[in-house]
């Protein structure tokens, strides 16, 4: 049976040091004794390097009482939720992305980096805020796309927000609660008035599904069958000959390093600030995910760009490297058009089988910057 979960051993806890005060939305979600449910191909591989199953399969339904998501292919038929996630230092402690099913990080500019938290409430609902909102940029657009996502952001780079515009709500729905506010509607947004602005907006699954109802029915409906990646029931006994318990990487400077240590009895890696755990606002408890990918990524600086934004090429291919089961796999991920899927593949190019719960990916300019000791 394929399980997930933070059970266990308990994952280490600091107490959140500036807990946001955002008021609490009234939920319209199903109580957390709800049985989510999970679609994944019939036979799917214990192995994370095994090859994936036919397209074909069909599939086995498998639920469970609560823990945490896993984005499974199959198991969706709305659109997932994204919101971009601010990283500026007066955003710590961020809210939510410990629900969060996938988490994309890259560069913003200046170094500092931004996160997009994807959400499957068919699987696994929201509870609480999401937060603090900020902008998008293009890069971040076209791997949407790829997830026919709600996509929620607070405004974004003249190039991420034209190619939103010029999409009219086809390939991800387009909520930019900047705009919004710019119009006087705060309906699906609030500002939490003990944070400085702009590193304070907040909202929620049930503002984003109640903007989709009210503004974008049209644009509900997506063919979201191809979303989401294989997954394998926990297998931490791959990693026990040589196990790879230590993840490092940076994205400009060394000294502004992200960590991640493997915890072999509940088969997670916990994520660290530098040398501080990575908290989440309202329950405390350090990040865990299942599995971390670090795919390389081309970027540059944009021409001319009056804040120093950066381009990435994220509709190509590239190497990347797979943390999961204490394991590390050599991996190439590829995106071959915007509405395509992201992938991973082994060296024998069959597609990566996840241990199942919620994935991280980091994209990072050189796989160089990715060291596995200290």
């Amino acid at each position: 049976m394929l399980l997930w979960a933070c059970g266990g051993v308990a994952a280490p806890t600091v107490a959140p040091t500036n807990p946001t005060s955002v008021a609490a939305v009234p939920s319209t979600q199903p109580s957390s004794t709800a049985l989510p449910v999970v679609v994944v191909p019939t036979g799917v591989p214990t192995s994370a390097t095994t090859a994936a199953p036919a397209t074909t399969a069909t599939p086995t339904i498998i639920t469970t009482n609560g823990g945490r998501p896993a984005l499974a292919r199959g198991a969706l038929t709305k659109r997932p939720l994204m919101a971009m996630i601010d990283n500026h230092p007066d955003a710590y402690p961020q809210t939510g992305l410990d629900e969060a099913a996938l988490v994309f990080e890259a560069l913003a500019e200046y170094g500092v980096t931004r996160y997009m938290a994807i959400y499957a409430p068919e699987i696994k609902p929201v509870e609480g805020n999401i937060g603090p909102i900020r902008s998008a940029r293009l890069y971040f657009v076209q791997w949407a796309m790829g997830f026919q996502a709600v996509y929620t952001h607070a405004g974004g780079s003249p190039a991420g927000l034209e190619r939103l515009t010029s999409d009219d709500n086809t390939l991800v729905i387009d909520i930019d609660l900047v705009t919004l506010e710019d119009r006087g509607i705060f309906d699906y947004s609030r500002r939490d008035r003990n944070r400085l602005a702009p590193h304070n907006l907040y909202s929620s699954q049930p503002e984003i599904e109640r903007y989709v109802a009210d503004r974008a029915a049209a644009s509900a409906d997506a063919d979201v069958s191809e979303v989401g990646y294989l997954f394998a029931a926990d297998n931490p006994a791959l990693g026990r000959a040589n196990p790879v318990n230590r993840l490092r990487y940076y994205f400009l400077y060394p000294e502004a390093f992200v960590r991640w240590t493997y915890d072999s009895t509940t088969n997670q890696y916990f994520r660290f600030r530098g040398q501080t755990p990575h908290i989440d606002a309202v329950s405390g408890e350090q990040l865990s995910f299942k599995s971390v990918t670090v795919m390389e990524v081309q970027e540059a600086p944009i021409a001319g760009d009056p804040k120093g934004r950066i381009d990435q090429v994220v509709i190509s291919e590239g190497s990347a490297l797979v943390f999961a089961n204490g394991t590390q796999i050599a991996a190439t991920w590829r995106k071959d058009s915007e509405i395509g899927p992201l992938r991973f593949y082994d060296q024998q190019d069959a597609e990566i089988v996840f241990p199942a719960g919620p994935i991280w990916v980091a994209a990072v300019p050189s796989l160089s910057n990715v060291t596995t000791s200290e």
